[in-house]
């Protein structure tokens, strides 16, 4: 079953946190995916807290392991995100997030943020 990354764990496995080892532990599991989105936020808060050298480096990284799927953000996606705007008091990013984790089948979003919580699909942290 397929499990969604939120970008907060990205960011944790690739800088100073309390949280690095567990967060580098998910990566490395089976039938992981992302969006574009989440590539995008991670980059740009890694560039913020290190550099954008590393932070480049990270995304080439998160882009050759085989077991995450990146998901393109599509005018699909985008529509599907809205879809959920008036049931859902997200941000729109998150409802992008949801909305990949829906589409994908995803079991659950791991994610340390709690606005994922009382969704369709189960926040898990790692």
């Amino acid at each position: 079953m397929n499990r969604f990354v939120d970008s907060n764990v990205i960011i944790y496995a690739f800088t100073n946190s309390n949280q690095k080892q567990e967060c580098r532990n998910i990566l490395t599991q089976e039938n992981l995916i992302i969006n574009t989105l989440v590539l995008l936020e991670s980059y740009a808060k890694i560039s913020t807290i290190n550099s954008e050298v590393y932070a480049r480096v990270v995304a080439r990284n998160i882009l050759s392991l085989a077991n995450i799927r990146v998901v393109d953000f599509t005018n699909n996606l985008f529509f599907e995100s809205i879809k959920r705007s008036q049931k859902y008091k997200l941000k729109i990013s998150d409802l992008v997030h949801y909305a990949t984790a829906l589409l994908h089948n995803c079991s659950e979003i791991i994610s340390y943020d709690a606005h994922f919580d009382g969704l369709d699909v189960k926040r898990v942290e790692p």
